[in-house]
């Protein structure tokens, strides 16, 4: 088994440490490393606030294992490896993330989130189903109708409801009249949630696009959420549609629940109930949040239970009739509580675009961003005659080509640049080229000319950030070269590890042992019935159970035949059994016979017996080793003054 659990690794994940005033604390040859950076791991990995010399002496010691591997995989080149680079380019995507949005707006954003977290909504609506690629024309015919739509409803002409059931796009309008219950922040797209909660209750809201088309949205009500609730039910499907199924349904749900008493909700869930996924586990359902996607009898129900472990009554939904049985509230956690859990959110959520606006248009007055961007100098140049699809550099002499067309700081990029990220981007075709589609278009390469110029920066601009760069970039050069000098190279050298084993084969001994029977009865008659049988010796083992258990189902629970030494369970037992048949003994409420069929003694484990250990000593050794030979290749020097004027954690 390749061992990858190095101290070291731990430090690639979490909190960041602002680099203070720095002192060379240690010297590896003729290179100087300071303070900063070893107190950047020293802390992440110490929990108390306080170093002591016990620690720091440790500590140091690691460090500087970890820096000298780091060197050998430096040296054998192992930082230009295409499989390093593209390792290491994807951590940086990730790690440059915090760094390229606006805090400020973030900050506002989570807020926002947590008051439509602990707050639901009940809303409906009335959609014309639009697709997002959609010609002028089709889209503006859609505007037209959805305010024509809102027109008639806001002038009393047509209830919401009305409407929604008859033209809505939504297909379940048909059946609930447009109302989509209570939901809370995450669970619609984002433009619809931010209509529906920037709407006043009983009113209807202007038209909003989403990806689905275009929507009016009636608020209904706004209630504080309700918290979770770990549920578990039992359902007797019916047909909503037939009576006599419904009323037979009712007695059969009435029947269980009168059971409740005399069985456990599990064990009625399992035999009953028709929701065979969670039958199975006794109707654990899981957690069910308010303003989630139950019936509204159902949730009802759920959040009527004041208490953990209490039963309802049964009652009806669509989909049948129910029992359900609270196991355990969760109340809505505190911001605080909530925090990371929200930011993470909006970063997987159009919420994001916000933050990601907000910080590019900081950057552009940050480095004096100026446009000279004309739409109709672009079409001017792909109408050209003599411009060229198939090879944009060829297009060089085409007017205006070599202009302008942004600057900021000293970057300074043309309309050539701009055709060829159309080129690039396989935007340049005629059929997609607008005045429309390329103002998006320019928009969006700005936008990525200004972000790749401040990810150059953020090195100079956030020493924290530089810091953790070189962390990760450190970390896979460590991970890489002992995969090579110790984890893989202890599996594939073959000879050396069968060495290593013949060297040390005394480490891996097998204890005396015993190869054993072992029956198990809840009964002590029906084990001493086993042991009257095995003493007879003219049946086989399972014709004894067989026949032990013909008058008593499951009167012997198990059998088998194993291996035992003193260390193993029932450990009571070892001392006192002898070879052959011995007296069964009760030992933690059952009863227990062992036949002992032989006395192993005791002997060193062959290498494929004891693999797994053989391996992992033999990378100690080789990671021992290694080290050895590198603490005599190179010189180290530590200023123990600096080392030891750590004190207290940041």
């Amino acid at each position: 088994m390749i061992k990858k659990t190095t101290w070291l690794l731990v430090l690639l994940i979490n909190s960041l440490h602002i680099i203070g005033q720095d002192q060379a604390l240690l010297t590896i040859n003729d290179q100087k490393i300071f303070k900063s950076e070893f107190e950047q791991i020293y802390w992440k990995n110490k929990k108390e606030a306080l170093a002591t010399k016990l620690d720091l002496d440790e500590y140091i010691q690691l460090f500087i294992n970890f820096k000298l591997k780091v060197l050998a995989a430096e040296k054998e080149g192992l930082d230009t490896t295409k499989k390093f680079i593209n390792e290491f380019s994807s951590y940086k995507i990730q790690l440059e993330k915090p760094y390229l949005i606006d805090t400020s707006i973030n900050e506002e954003l989570m807020k926002e989130a947590y008051y439509r977290t602990i707050n639901e909504v009940n809303a409906s609506h009335i959609m014309v189903k639009l697709s997002q690629n959609s010609t002028p024309n089709d889209t503006l015919k859609a505007w037209k109708k959805i305010n024509s739509i809102r027109s008639s409803v806001v002038n009393g002409e047509n209830t919401f409801e009305d409407v929604a059931q008859e033209i809505s796009d939504d297909p379940s309008a048909k059946t609930n009249k447009g109302n989509l219950g209570f939901f809370n922040a995450f669970k619609m797209v984002y433009s619809f949630e931010d209509a529906a909660y920037n709407t006043p209750v009983g009113e209807i809201s202007k038209p909003i696009r989403t990806r689905f088309g275009y929507h009016i949205i009636k608020v209904n009500a706004l209630r504080p959420a309700k918290g979770r609730v770990k549920t578990a039910h039992i359902m007797i499907a019916t047909d909503l549609d037939n009576k006599e199924d419904i009323e037979l349904g009712k007695k059969k749900i009435q029947q269980v629940y009168e059971q409740i008493d005399q069985n456990t909700f599990e064990e009625l869930a399992q035999k009953f109930s028709d929701d065979r996924n969670s039958a199975r586990k006794g109707g654990d359902l899981g957690w069910i949040s308010s303003g989630g996607n139950y019936y509204k009898e159902f949730e009802d129900a759920i959040f009527s239970l004041k208490n953990d472990n209490e039963i309802s009554k049964p009652f009806q939904t669509p989909n049948g009739w129910h029992i359900v049985k609270r196991i355990k509230y969760e109340p809505i956690g505190d911001y605080n509580k909530l925090k990371y859990e929200l930011k993470n959110k909006i970063q997987k959520d159009a919420r994001a675009q916000k933050t990601r606006s907000s910080f590019i248009n900081k950057l552009k007055e940050e480095y004096k961003y100026r446009s000279y961007f004309k739409v109709n100098t672009v079409e001017n140049i792909i109408n050209d005659k003599s411009f060229n699809y198939e090879d944009v550099s060829k297009n060089n002499n085409i007017n205006y080509i070599q202009s302008e067309i942004l600057t900021f700081t000293d970057n300074k990029e043309k309309y050539i640049d701009f055709i060829d990220y159309l080129y690039k981007t396989k935007s340049l075709t005629k059929e997609k080229l607008n005045s429309e589609s390329l103002s998006k278009l320019f928009t969006s390469y700005s936008n990525s000319c200004i972000l790749k110029y401040e990810r150059q920066q953020l090195e100079k601009k956030h020493p924290d950030f530089k810091a953790l760069l070189k962390e990760y970039r450190d970390g896979i050069l460590l991970f890489e070269i002992s995969d090579q000098k110790i984890w893989s190279k202890a599996i594939k050298d073959t000879v050396g590890l069968s060495e290593f084993y013949e060297e040390n084969k005394n480490n891996w001994m097998y204890p005396a042992r015993r190869k054993v029977e072992i029956f198990t009865s809840n009964s002590e008659k029906n084990i001493k019935n086993v042991c009257k049988f095995k003493k007879k010796g003219k049946l086989k083992n399972d014709s004894i159970i067989k026949l032990v258990n013909s008058t008593n189902v499951d009167a012997v629970t198990s059998f088998k035949t194993n291996i035992i030494n003193n260390t193993d369970e029932p450990v009571i037992l070892i001392d006192n059994i002898q070879f052959g048949i011995n007296k069964p003994q009760l030992i933690k409420g059952q009863w227990i016979m062992i036949n002992v069929l032989e006395e192993l003694e005791p002997r060193i484990k062959k290498l494929e017996e004891a693999e797994g250990l053989i391996v992992s000593a033999y990378q100690d050794y080789l990671e021992k080793q290694w080290l050895k030979n590198l603490h005599e290749k190179h010189q180290t020097n530590i200023n123990y003054d600096v080392l030891y004027s750590i004190k207290n954690k940041p």
